[in-house]
């Protein structure tokens, strides 16, 4: 099958790693990019090489320098011939350079028009050309861990450009979508800021009614259980069990199989702060070996705690691609994580490009002979439109998911446009005793029923009948018996497109191993990386990577919309919280042959920073973040730091840095009412209030794109009670009222006693 992209010519206007990363999305599932760099390459080329390696793959390169006036002109013969521009422009340097969506619009009518600056339009730092860092300090993300001390600490995964990548390439995808099914041409845009918030929507929650079994899973920061199901073993290993325990390894049956006989009077209270040195006394008995083979045969999940790059090798992501050998230019024949997500077409190219030398194609001046094939783009007779509506509108999207990660994808959607069905079992979701199914189901409408019960087969068969998309993150095996593999789906319908989510690929070892953000961290290195040197490993308790691996769901079903767009064919895609963690992960690469990882940056032992350049500290009324750009600013920030102390105020410093040209901000504290207070998120559609039948008002995390400008009103949502929409869906996909009524009395399917209301 050919690639989804196929055809499709991308410029690339971005450094760093969220644009980057995005169009290398792009590329592999089949555009032809073409990557400006300025004159010198991109910084990252120096700063991040192994990162640069993994992130630039697939694509093609040129020089030019957008202050200049000729190679200004140059980059509007490419975009004469492209049919997306990707820059990730502040945005009033873009508008001052002519490259926002506003201007392009009368001059090149047939271009779809992508940004990712670090903060979105109409925020207070828009212009600022803002880091991961940056977002991370000025958001409040900082203050949201939990630590070795007291106070913020710096966050060693720069998640805000991983989930912007994501959020980007699906925004293209789905524009494109659009435009091959109405023609339609429209901008969108996304940020470093609102990649930051994609995670934030499972905790940065306010709740009217909070029901009392919900009060232990709001995920507050000061939550110690977060961190009590990670345990060292006699070798000097550490193990992450299944969330935060509970459940698992404290219940009296896995004791007594595990002949812990003595610790079943534990097992009324789990593992506390109080009693956590016990549990650790009982792990350091055996090596991890051991804890590995008796846990699995009493079916309880748990992983090793490695460290970065040392998965790459591992059988599990050799067998489904998470891993990838590369004839690098620069580091060799090495392993770097594969594409994230799978579908028919996707593939690595070649490796990244070297910078062209003077006088060669693709060397500043000489750009367009580096793209001899790319003839002018047919001109639409309408400009675009910069108020389309959201992409998807029109497609309808069945969710099957449960928790987090395949039930955010398909919010995702919902946000793009889409009609998105939850069908949940008569029981609910099992994220429903979690707060985090609130920002999850923005906007869905839901259906309970016993989907292995016969007499729901009918109504299954006309909603799977009725649907554009199927994502879920169920197991294949137990997916297949119910008709929800792909090819179950396809005998439904054979114009269906199939997204999934697994835990750890659909081939190898672990293929049926249930998975868990927590063990996904602990697998891909991240436990130990955002520690701190030398500290015990440490769970990122905002599920960023159950949150990627939804993002990449949703990325993975637009890709098969479009396939189906143009071709006529659908496409099935997967993804899974190991290929999102790896991904995470890809700043290193690994040769095959020693195992051994190229360096990466340590965060200290007091997760203060990765030394004096790219650091924060405590002054006297407050935190500082401080995030050099450049060999210029780092010289700068070495110096200045020598001659600070806890006198200083956060202001003073921010001035004094800012004479000398270094980045800098406050780190920002207890955000959660800030953020939801604002004026500004609120006409952002950033921070959303929802009205809803069993849960009062909600306050919650959304607005991920930019779709039709800042002052768009964000559309009218709830979050479901389970079964409110059963009828009229059953009603919408041609069930009769007396079946209906014998579904509900018999118990095949379930609905609200009065039907529930919600309005914004």
């Amino acid at each position: 099958m050919s690639a989804p992209l196929d055809g499709v010519r991308v410029v690339d206007l971005t450094t760093g790693l969220a644009g980057p990363f995005a169009t290398r999305l792009l590329a592999e599932a089949g555009a032809d990019v073409l990557s400006v760099e300025p004159p010198g390459g991109d910084t990252t080329r120096a700063a991040q090489p192994a990162g640069f390696a993994s992130w630039h793959r697939s694509k093609r390169v040129g020089v030019l320098d957008l202050t200049d006036a000729a190679d200004l002109a140059t980059v509007h013969d490419l975009l004469a011939r492209a049919d997306v521009l990707v820059h990730d422009l502040p945005v009033g340097r873009a508008r001052d350079l002519g490259l926002d969506a506003a201007a392009l619009a009368p001059r090149h009518r047939h271009l779809l028009v992508a940004g990712v600056p670090a903060y979105p339009s109409g925020h207070p730092l828009q212009d600022v050309d803002g880091s991961d860092a940056h977002v991370l300090a000025t958001s409040g993300a900082m203050d949201e861990q939990q630590g070795n001390r007291e106070g913020p600490v710096w966050i060693r995964l720069p998640f805000p450009s991983w989930g912007a990548g994501y959020l980007l390439a699906a925004g293209v995808v789905a524009r494109l979508v659009q435009r091959a099914a109405t023609g339609v041409v429209a901008p969108v845009a996304t940020s470093l800021l609102q990649g930051a918030l994609a995670p934030a929507a499972l905790y940065w929650q306010r709740w009217e009614r909070l029901p009392a079994p919900l009060s232990r899973h709001t995920l507050p920061r000061t939550w110690p259980d977060a961190a009590l199901s990670i345990f060292p073993c006699a070798d000097g290993v550490w193990l992450q069990l299944a969330g935060a325990v509970g459940g698992w390894i404290e219940s009296p049956p896995v004791l007594e199989a595990l002949a812990l006989r003595d610790l079943v009077d534990l097992s009324e209270t789990g593992v506390t702060p109080a009693n956590r040195e016990t549990w650790n006394a009982v792990f350091r008995d055996h090596d991890s070996s051991w804890w590995v083979r008796e846990l699995g045969a009493v079916d309880v999940p748990v992983m090793v705690v490695r460290r970065l790059g040392e998965c790459f090798t591992d059988e599990q992501s050799l067998a489904n691609d998470h891993a990838v050998l590369v004839d690098d230019p620069v580091h060799g024949r090495v392993l770097q994580a594969g594409p994230p997500v799978r579908t028919a077409g996707t593939r690595v190219r070649w490796p990244a490009p070297v910078l062209p030398g003077p006088g060669t194609p693709g060397a500043r001046g000489r750009l367009l002979e580096a793209v001899p094939e790319w003839d002018l783009r047919p001109v639409p007779a309408a400009l675009p439109d910069l108020g389309a509506p959201a992409p998807l509108t029109g497609y309808r999207v069945l969710d099957f998911g449960s928790v987090v990660a395949g039930p955010f994808g398909a919010q995702c959607l919902g946000d793009l446009g889409a009609d998105v069905v939850k069908v949940e079992p008569l029981a609910g979701d099992r994220g429903r005793g979690l707060t985090q199914f609130a920002g999850c189901h923005r906007g869905k409408r839901s259906l309970a029923a016993d989907l292995k019960d016969p007499r729901v087969r009918p109504a299954l068969d006309a909603l799977v009948g009725s649907a554009d998309v199927v994502l879920h993150n169920m197991r294949l095996r137990a997916a297949a018996r119910l008709g929800l593999d792909e090819a179950g789906l396809r005998a439904t319908n054979p114009r269906v497109v199939f997204s999934h989510v697994s835990a750890y690929g659909s081939a190898g070892p672990m293929a049926d191993h249930p998975g868990y953000d927590p063990t996904a961290q602990a697998l891909t290195g991240w436990e130990h990386a955002n520690a701190g040197w030398d500290q015990p490993p440490t769970w990122l308790r905002n599920s960023v990577f159950d949150v990627h691996a939804g993002l990449a769901s949703c990325l993975g079903a637009v890709l098969g919309l479009l396939q189906r767009e143009r071709t006529g064919v659908p496409d099935s895609s997967a993804t899974s919280l190991l290929a999102v963690g790896m991904t995470a992960a890809s700043e290193v690469v690994v040769w095959p042959e020693s195992g051994r990882v190229s360096q990466v940056a340590q965060l200290d032992a007091a997760q203060t920073g990765v030394g004096l350049t790219h650091n924060i500290r405590r002054l006297r009324d407050g935190w500082l973040m401080v995030d050099a750009r450049d060999a210029l600013q780092a010289r700068a920030a070495v110096g200045w730091s020598a001659g600070v102390d806890g006198t200083t105020t956060v202001d003073a410093a921010l001035a004094q840095l800012a004479a000398l040209g270094v980045h800098a901000a406050r780190v920002a504290e207890d955000q959660l009412d800030t953020f939801h207070d604002s004026a500004t998120n609120a006409a952002l559609g950033l921070s959303r209030t929802l009205h809803t039948a069993g849960y009062g008002r909600i306050d919650l995390v959304g607005g991920f794109w930019t779709l039709t400008g800042p002052a768009a009103a964000p559309q009218t949502e709830t979050v479901p009670a389970l079964g409110e929409h059963t009828v009229d869906l059953l009603r919408e996909v041609g069930c009769s009222a007396d079946d209906i009524d014998a579904l509900l009395t018999e118990g095949a399917v379930a609905a609200p006693a009065v039907p529930a209301t919600a309005t914004r």
